[in-house]
């Protein structure tokens, strides 16, 4: 009897233990989720990836990683991995470029509701030249407009608009801006560092004088995104066909490309050389314009200052076309 009282009272103790320990362990948990306060900000492609990163700058507890890998393929035709989507459930904000660049943004609203989103062509929109395409020309464009009525747009604008560093500039602030909405205890450190980056874009970005040499010349592109190139340098776009590995081109539109070109006086020729090559050797061989190949700051190495780096090699491929 007395052996299984003692046995009972152990019992009893043991649970009592265990009980007092797992409520331990649970409220510890819950007060280390309850305390942490990261902020995870994910980014749709590397042009606003490198915005972000120079608006956070080194702010503790705010982490910036980007959505889409490096990739031969269009932003347009993004795939959402599963990784993607892992991401995402663990991100507080998503900044993305807009106007249609992001094929997927409906269904990442869809999955995750409570998501905040930072849409940067639709912060700029109204306040920079952004380029819309012919009409003929949208209906065969990459750029989907997104359902949902906050983030729907004319699926005629050409939503390259970081190759404009002056509509950019106009995306870095709405970034520095929409972060300090969600983070107001470091409202003025977004404000400071944005105006730090732009002030380094305003004196390390180098045009090279193309600005004055080229404005007013005609000039063609291969690709929508030189479209802002082109705005840029105060240049006239008088033809332009819009190319990537779904675009199917007939021989129609390349006679009348290169008839553009000729009619026109065009000198220069911007190109994306993936799937710019094959068109830009044909150009070579037909008309007096030279094609260079620039690139669309899709792909990068994600250090900070990519963006000023890439955007002043193109200007000297340019100048060095002349």
């Amino acid at each position: 009897m007395k052996n299984k009282f003692l046995f009972v009272l152990l019992l009893l103790t043991s649970i009592s233990v265990i009980c007092f320990c797992g409520t331990f362990f649970y409220v510890k948990n819950t007060d280390k989720q309850n305390t942490d306060d990261s902020i995870v900000v994910m980014t749709s492609c590397n042009p606003v990836y490198l915005a972000t990163v120079n608006v956070v700058g080194d702010i503790d507890g705010v982490t910036v990683q980007n959505l889409s890998q490096p990739t031969t393929g269009c932003l347009h035709d993004y795939t959402l991995t599963t990784e993607d989507m892992k991401n995402l459930s663990e991100a507080d904000v998503l900044v993305v470029n807009g106007g249609g660049m992001e094929g997927y943004l409906e269904d990442v609203i869809e999955a995750y509701p409570s998501l905040t989103i930072i849409d940067t062509f639709e912060s700029v929109e109204d306040s920079y030249p952004v380029i819309i395409e012919d009409e003929d020309e949208a209906e065969e464009s990459h750029t989907h407009g997104v359902e949902s009525e906050e983030h729907h747009h004319d699926s005629g604008a050409n939503s390259h608009i970081w190759m404009s560093e002056a509509i950019y500039a106009g995306q870095v602030q709405a970034i520095a801006e929409g972060l300090g909405q969600i983070d107001a205890a470091d409202k003025a450190a977004y404000d400071s560092n944005a105006a730090t980056f732009l002030s380094v874009m305003d004196s390390q970005i180098d045009m090279q004088g193309l600005d004055e040499e080229l404005a007013g010349t005609n000039v063609a592109v291969l690709h929508e995104a030189f479209a802002y190139t082109a705005q840029s340098l105060g240049t006239n776009v008088v033809a332009t066909m819009d190319l990537d590995e779904e675009r199917q081109v007939s021989a129609g539109e390349v006679s009348a490309f290169i008839d553009s070109i000729n009619e026109n006086d065009v000198k220069i020729v911007f190109a994306e050389y993936d799937y710019g090559h094959a068109m830009g050797e044909l150009i070579t061989e037909q008309t007096d314009a030279k094609v260079v190949y620039l690139e669309t700051l899709v792909h990068g190495d994600y250090s900070g200052l990519d963006y000023i780096t890439v955007l002043n090699k193109n200007y000297a491929l340019i100048k060095n076309s002349l």
